[in-house]
């Protein structure tokens, strides 16, 4: 399964730079426990297309996040969690 989960992550790309999330390092892990998933975030921008920002802009996030759960929902996880991976407190994006 993390093979597969993985395959759907490189499938979502950045809409600036068209770059798949997981060789951009958006995504640096994440935790499978029955139909429920946790995938931890990092939105802070290290691309040379994006230099001048530090933070990914929130509609960029939002396209991203809401890619990545569609995916996984096609996939069969009935739980998802987009985790902050600096602060596991905060979520990015859930669902349901």
């Amino acid at each position: 399964m993390n093979e597969k989960v993985i395959e759907v992550i490189k499938e979502v790309k950045d809409p600036e730079t068209q770059e798949n999330i997981y060789n951009l390092g958006l995504v640096t892990g994440f935790t499978i426990e029955d139909d429920s998933i946790d995938l931890f975030m990092d939105f802070m921008s290290r691309t040379n297309a994006c230099f001048f920002c530090k933070i990914i802009a929130w509609d960029i996030i939002n396209k991203i996040s809401e890619d990545l759960i569609n995916r996984l929902k096609d996939i069969g996880f009935k739980k998802i969690r987009l985790i902050d991976h600096i602060n596991p407190k905060i979520e990015h994006k859930s669902y349901p």
